[in-house]
């Protein structure tokens, strides 16, 4: 189909790309799960081809095809983290061990119980991302902007008061158009010009459970229902007797983490 010559449209469109999305079902420190693998200390996103919506609504990887221009008038990150308690665990002394959601793991033998632990968890995600992931936004191979998550506020999503600790309800900034973080002067990606984010996680310390990288790719404790979330030997009644010291595993802790540029889309007409 030919384009008319001399003529193009400008649209409001925002692109994104996901630094991961996943549903916690799986360690991924041993298995992908989908698009994703174990999330790294420094990752590069805008620079998929052909992925699925969820995770980007950019076509073309690292650039914008053909002609078309890019002029960024604000940012976002938008975080996601819930606890799927729906998700079953197999324990007890059956053999082969019974399915129970683990919204049944309570407090037991002197633990805070799984459902208490990953809660507790879904809430430092937050403010893990908060403070310990920054973001570098490039275009034509130079750095435009430099922040951390807290300066790019998402401004829209669910928000409130805790009502139900089961289900958090937070995100990163108020949704309300206030809340946007606009740039001082825009940010132009034009013609063929190649760019990309540059996500770096900055861990506070070294004890165990204060790296995001590892939260994020599936860091749980070893002291309740350890058969199902370290596939340890499972003890009484399915619960475990360790030592409390976090193991890799698989949290079942649903993640989202998107880096998203607001603005003009200039295109040619078809």
């Amino acid at each position: 189909m030919p384009k008319i010559v001399g003529t193009r449209e400008r649209v409001h469109q925002p692109f994104y790309d996901s630094l991961i999305r996943v549903d916690g079902s799986t360690d991924l420190r041993t298995n992908n799960l989908g698009a994703f693998g174990a999330v790294q200390a420094r990752s590069q996103l805008f620079l998929r081809t052909g992925a699925d919506l969820a995770i980007s609504n950019l076509t073309t990887g690292g650039f914008f095809p053909s002609d078309q221009t890019f002029v960024t008038l604000a940012v976002r990150v938008w975080t996601y983290f819930r606890a799927n308690l729906e998700a079953q665990a197999k324990v007890g002394n059956a053999n082969p061990p019974l399915d129970y959601p683990i919204a049944n793991f309570a407090a037991a033998g002197g633990s805070p119980g799984l459902v208490g632990d990953l809660v507790m968890r879904v809430h430092k995600l937050y403010h893990q991302c908060e403070n310990q992931l920054f973001w570098q936004l490039q275009a034509g191979d130079k750095p435009q902007l430099t922040t951390f998550t807290a300066y790019t506020p998402f401004a829209g999503g669910l928000d409130g008061f805790f009502a139900d600790s089961r289900l958090p309800r937070a995100n990163n900034g108020v949704p309300t158009s206030s809340a946007l973080m606009r740039l001082a002067r825009p940010v132009l990606i034009p013609p063929r010009q190649g760019f990309q984010v540059i996500a770096q996680a900055s861990n506070i310390g070294q004890t165990v459970g204060a790296s995001l990288t590892e939260q994020l790719n599936g860091l749980v404790p070893d002291n309740t229902a350890v058969a199902f979330i370290s596939g340890n030997p499972a003890g009484v009644n399915g619960f475990g007797t360790g030592t409390g010291i976090s193991v890799g595993g698989k949290d079942q802790i649903e993640k989202d983490i998107k880096y998203l540029i607001d603005g003009i889309h200039s295109r040619d007409v078809l």
